[in-house]
């Protein structure tokens, strides 16, 4: 059988309760039986002063304790118990209690010597004292021995009652535990309940599973991470799916210029001319283009790490880049400008073939998109341990609303960042996954030239800020 949680935290608030039930029980009967006992003793003490107050005139400083002897001991006392019937009838007679009672009584002389016997206690006894006075001196003293268990027969009725209502009390009050037990542990586990079934439906594919929190503990928090997990794989799925299709999309496009061409060469209707040629190997070109971006994203969600080990000087990165797209941007019309706080080497530990490609892709894109005639500038600040690289060109501009998407795969602004000028959409995510293996931060605003501006900061070599 398996041994769930309710029943585990069930059974552990019973023992505690039930323990704590007993403990108090035992704690109560221990307390009444001596209150009990006090009870008893107290009113022996008080029926000794009587006796001390009755038997007084029986000593006399000549003869002492010699008129009270054991035999009128009874009589002496009796007038504490009853009083005579009026009528001049004799007394009643003593019952069994009253005269086992003074049997336990003792009379001590002034020296604690019994009157009967010419004997001291015990020492270990634990008596009840009284003494008897004459004209407020101490004559003798009145003794017994204290109850230190429940002897008397109205006594030991009384508590064996007492000890029947005492069991019956624990035993609801364990039912009752055991009740309040199982409705705070079946309330506390609920929402352990309500997660495992959405964990279930999270298993089984339905991501868009949420579980209701009330409360602000710690199963509430837990809660809210569960719905927060569902929402995140609802996102994931939401965007493998979408992320398939684009690439189907951009995958078919090429293909079935290729294949719509090749097939035309082959039916007769072209002819295997220069020009059909350069158009095939053009597509062959953005297949290949597009597999290779797909392939270094595949790398970097696998985890495969850059070599961060080296110490790369990104001036010398920017201006070789800067030199390599020079030619192009002065075919397309578009000035390329550079401007650096510093003349002296900016030093990082990083991986220098993918800053170099972080470099190309984002002048790439530039000149990809950019009108001619129109602008491209390129500036380097070091601020706060931090190399600060901003690339932005002139128009035209990006809306606000697609400036956090620009990062995403696949995802290309309508119109000016359409597919007539060529790339997929990958570029910026591979090198946003570039940026993030280095630790640093890439963000895309608009540009003072009025079009995009990338902005990326790196930290800087420790030997460099030093």
């Amino acid at each position: 059988m398996r041994f769930t949680l309710f029943k585990k935290i069930l059974i552990s608030m019973l023992f505690i309760c039930t323990l704590m039930v007993l403990g108090m029980a035992w704690l109560i009967n221990y307390s009444f039986q001596s209150g009990l006992k006090n009870y008893v003793n107290r009113g022996e003490e008080e029926r000794m002063q009587l006796i001390a107050e009755q038997i007084s005139p029986y000593y006399s400083e000549q003869t002492g304790w010699k008129k009270l002897t054991i035999d009128e001991w009874e009589v002496a006392a009796a007038p504490v118990f009853f009083r005579p019937v009026k009528g001049g009838e004799e007394p009643k007679k003593l019952d069994n209690r009253t005269r086992r009672f003074l049997k336990r009584i003792d009379i001590l002389d002034e020296s604690f010597i019994s009157i009967f016997n010419n004997r001291k206690p015990k020492p270990q006894d634990e008596l009840i004292k009284v003494p008897i006075k004459q004209q407020e001196k101490t004559i003798g003293w009145v003794v017994t021995k204290k109850h230190n268990a429940i002897s008397g027969a109205l006594e030991r009725s009384f508590y064996h009652q007492q000890q029947t209502h005492f069991m019956w009390v624990v035993l609801w009050m364990t039912l009752l535990s055991f009740v309040l037990a199982w409705l705070l542990v079946r309330h506390f586990l609920t929402p352990l309940k309500r997660l495992e079934n959405a964990a279930c439906a999270l298993q089984e594919g339905d991501y868009s599973t949420q579980i209701e929190v009330s409360g602000e503990d710690e199963l509430a928090a837990l809660s809210n991470r569960f719905n927060e997990l569902s929402r995140s794989l609802l996102h994931q799925k939401e965007s493998r799916e979408q992320w398939l299709a684009d690439i189907s999309h951009e995958l078919r496009t090429p293909i079935s210029v290729l294949k719509s061409e090749i097939e035309a060469i082959q039916d007769g209707i072209r002819k295997a001319e220069p020009k059909y040629i350069n158009s095939l190997h053009y597509q062959v070109q953005n297949l290949s283009e597009l597999v290779n971006d797909l392939y270094q994203l595949s790398l970097s969600d696998e985890g495969i790490q850059f070599d961060l080990s080296d110490r790369v000087d990104v001036l010398q990165i920017i201006n070789t880049s800067c030199a390599q797209y020079q030619l192009r941007s002065t075919e397309k019309n578009i000035q390329l400008q550079t401007s650096f706080d510093t003349a002296e080497a900016v030093w990082i530990e990083g991986d220098k073939k993918s800053l170099t490609q972080l470099l190309s892709n984002l002048l790439e894109n530039s000149l990809r998109y950019t009108d001619a005639p129109g602008s491209l500038k390129v500036h380097l600040s070091c601020s706060n341990k931090l190399v600060n690289i901003c690339i932005e060109d002139s128009a035209p501009g990006v809306p606000e609303e697609a400036l956090p998407k620009l990062f995403e795969r696949l995802y290309r602004v309508d119109k000016s960042r359409s597919r007539l000028s060529g790339g997929a959409g990958l570029g910026l995510s591979i090198c946003q996954k570039i940026v993030q293996a280095h630790q640093g931060k890439m963000v895309a605003t608009h540009s003072q030239l009025g079009g995009l501006a990338i902005t990326i900061s790196l930290p800087l070599s420790v030997a460099s800020h030093k």
